[in-house]
Formats: C-alpha cells, structure tokens, sequence
C-alpha cells in the first residue's frame, strides 16, 4: 500500500509539471535572431539580395529594371551606392550585362560606375571593353580617366591601401591604360 501510495503521488507530481510539452520563454528560434548591420549595408529581406543570390531565376532585363525604376528611389539610405555597386557588378559578372547589353545600356551603367567609389575594377574594366566596340575612342579615353582618377583617390584615401592593390592593383593600371589611349 505504502508503494503505491509513493507511485500515485510520483505520478500525481510528474503528470503536473509536464502535462504538456510547451516551448518556454527560454528557447529561441534562432532563425529570427538578426544581428545589427551598419547602415551602409543592405538591410536584412532587400529585394537586391534575391535578385544577386538566385542567378537564373531572374533576366538581365529584370534587373536593369529594379536598377532604373526602383533602386533610384532609396538614394537617401546610406546603403544605395553599395546596392548600385552589387547590383551593376551582378549583372556584369552573373548575367553578361557586358556581352548581351544593348549599345545604350553599356553607356548608361559606364555611366554610372564613373560616380562609384571602388566600384570592382573587374566590373569597370569588362564595360570599357564592349565600349570601345559602340562609343568613339575619345569619350571610352574620357570615361575611363575619370574613373581612374576617382578611384585612385578613394584609393590613397584608403588606411592600408597595400592589400587592395595588392589585389586589384593590375587591373587599375589596365583601366589607366585605356586613359592614355
């Protein structure tokens, strides 16, 4: 009797505390946690990760669109030339801006990238290429000064400038080269 007496109460006490499996304030989907990002970073959800993310999924057509009509009306947030520089540098490198672009599109986002600190020379380069074959030797000698002469300032503006140039040093004196053309 004694026994289960104890084996009533130890059930009594169990079934009380646990009669149903709830998560507590203590567990936390660690999905949703979302760390501070500085302000020049894109915000978590902006529409310009997908469209860099999902290669394929979207047409150069789709993204020369969101640049021209609906990336233009966030120049107020301190993330907008960094988005430009992602977005122009995504459809130069993942959707052949430089290979399929019309004549018009190649001047517009040569354009562009003239205004952009560090945009990736690789990117500034692949435009001065297929420039040459639609715009006249001059304006493509032009643009690609200014670039230079732009980026080696951001560049000297630079803490420790050794390491980029490091990197992209060689390609800044290809674009340099199309200056003294």
């Amino acid at each position: 009797m004694k026994n289960i007496l104890l084996l009533l109460l130890a059930f009594t006490f169990i079934s009380s505390g646990c009669s149903s499996i709830e998560s507590t304030s203590l567990m936390v989907d660690r999905t949703l946690i979302r760390e501070p990002r500085p302000k020049e970073v894109l915000p978590y959800g902006h529409k310009l990760n997908e469209y860099a993310m999902q290669i394929g999924r979207y047409s150069l057509a789709d993204l020369d669109d969101y640049y021209r009509n609906e990336l233009s009306r966030e120049k107020a947030e301190a993330y907008y030339n960094n988005a430009r520089k992602m977005l122009i540098s995504s459809m130069v490198q993942s959707y052949g801006l430089a290979e399929k672009g019309d004549d018009a599109s190649i001047a517009f986002y040569l354009n562009e990238v003239q205004e952009l600190k560090l945009m990736q020379p690789e990117v500034t380069l692949k435009l001065l290429i297929r420039a040459e074959k639609s715009m006249a030797q001059e304006e493509v000698k032009n643009i690609a000064g200014k670039i230079y002469e732009f980026n080696q300032k951001a560049i000297a503006g630079i803490e420790d400038p050794k390491p980029y140039l490091a990197r992209f040093g060689q390609v800044w004196e290809e674009i340099k080269l199309f200056s003294e053309r």
